[in-house]
C-alpha cells in the first residue's frame, strides 16, 4: 500500500508512518518526503543516519549502511508545556544521551520542540535512563513504557540438555533474587551446532553481557561458545553418571590459549551466577552499582550465618551441636 502510493517516483528518503488499529487493520497515516521523526534515532544509533542517506539519494550517491552501531537506542520527543524547561535541563545528567533542540521560539503546549536520543547496551537500560526526564512530562515514569517481558536479558544461561536443568536452576534463582534480567535455554554443542553458532554470534547485539554455560560429559559447550563471542563465558561442569563430573571439569578448564573460559566447581551453578553479577558490577552505572550493593549484603548474610553457628557451637558444645 505504501509502495503503491509512491509509484510516481521521487528521490530521497520517504518516511512512511503506519498505525496498527484495534481491529488489526493498518492505517497509512503519512508519507513524508524527508527524514521522518521515527528515524531521528539514526543520527546516534546507525552507521549512516537517515539524514545523510536522504542527501546521498538526492545527489545520486551510493546509500550508506543503516546497521545499528550501538546495541540499543531510545528516542523521546520533547513537547512544549509546563515541564518542558525542567525536562531539557535534566537531560544533562543522563548517560548516553544526546539532546536535539529545534530552535523554535515558542514552546506551546504539545508543540514538538526537540528530541532526546539515548544509546546503551539494551533497550531496558535506555528506557530506565529516561526516568529523570520523564518525571517532568505527562508520562511521569519509565514504568510501563517498556512492555512486560521485553526487558533485555543481561545474562544468558544455556545448557546442553534439559537433564542439566536441576543444576542450572541454581544460577537462575540467584539472578532472579538479585533482580538481574536473564534468559535460560537449551543449546547443544553437538546436536544443534547451527543454533550454537547463531546464539554465540548474536549474543552481543541482543544485549547479553555474560554467558553461563552448563555441560556434562565431554562438556564442549562453554568452549565452543567462548570461541565465537567476545563476551565472558562461565562454565559449569555438570556431574554425569560415569565419572562424577571430573570429565566435565577437565574439559572446561583445559581450554586452549586465546579461548578463556571461567570455570566453577562441579554442579555449582550458584557460584556461576554470583560471578556473573560481579562481572556486571564493574560497569559502575546506577543499575550495576545496585547489584554490587546486593552482593555485599549477600556476603554479610553469609558471614552472619556462619558466626551464628560459631556462637551456637561455643554455647552447646560439639557433642550437643
Amino acid at each position: 500500500m505504501a509502495i503503491s502510493a509512491l509509484e510516481k517516483g521521487g528521490a530521497g528518503v520517504f518516511g512512511v508512518e503506519l498505525f496498527l488499529l484495534a481491529d488489526n487493520t493498518i492505517l497509512l497515516n503519512e508519507i513524508a518526503p524527508r527524514p521522518h521523526n521515527s528515524g531521528h534515532y539514526t543520527i546516534e544509533a546507525c552507521e549512516t543516519s537517515q539524514f545523510e542517506n536522504h542527501l546521498r539519494a538526492i545527489l545520486g550517491l551510493p546509500l550508506g549502511s543503516t546497521k545499528m552501531k550501538v546495541p540499543a537506542a531510545t528516542m523521546l520527543n520533547l513537547l512544549g508545556g509546563p515541564g518542558y524547561d525542567a525536562a531539557v535541563q535534566s537531560t544533562i545528567s543522563v548517560p548516553g544521551a544526546t539532546l536535539h533542540l529545534y530552535g523554535k521560539a515558542e514552546a506551546r503546549e504539545g508543540r514538538k520542540m526537540g528530541h532526546l536520543t539515548i544509546v546503551g547496551s539494551s533497550v531496558g537500560r535506555c528506557v530506565q535512563a529516561l526516568e529523570p526526564v520523564l518525571v517532568h512530562t505527562e508520562t511521569g515514569t519509565a514504568r510501563g513504557v517498556l512492555p512486560s517481558g521485553l526487558e533485555t536479558p543481561r545474562v544468558g544461561i544455556i545448557m546442553g540438555s534439559d537433564s542439566d536443568l536441576p543444576v542450572m536452576r541454581g544460577a537462575a534463582r540467584i539472578l532472579k533474587d538479585f533482580g538481574v534480567p536473564f534468559e535460560l535455554t537449551i543449546v547443544s554443542a553437538h546436536r544443534t551446532p547451527d543454533r550454537l553458532r547463531q546464539y554465540s554470534r548474536d549474543a552481543v547485539s541482543r544485549g547479553l553481557q555474560v554467558i553461563i554455560a552448563g555441560a556434562g560429559g565431554a562438556a564442549h559447550l562453554p568452549g565452543m561458545v567462548a570461541c565465537q563471542t567476545a563476551l565472558p563465558v562461565i562454565g559449569v561442569p555438570v556431574k554425569g553418571k560415569a565419572l562424577d563430573g571430573v570429565d566435565s571439569l577437565y574439559s572446561i578448564v583445559q581450554m586452549p590459549r586465546g579461548i578463556p573460559v571461567a570455570c566453577v566447581a562441579v554442579d555449582n551453578a550458584t557460584n556461576a551466577a554470583l560471578l556473573a553479577i560481579r562481572i556486571l558490577g564493574q560497569s559502575r552505572s546506577g543499575e550495576e552499582e545496585g547489584w554490587t550493593r546486593k552482593m555485599e549484603e549477600y556476603m554479610e548474610r553469609m558471614e552472619q550465618e556462619v558466626m551464628g553457628k560459631v556462637d551456637r557451637l561455643s554455647k552447646v558444645g560439639w557433642e550437643d551441636y
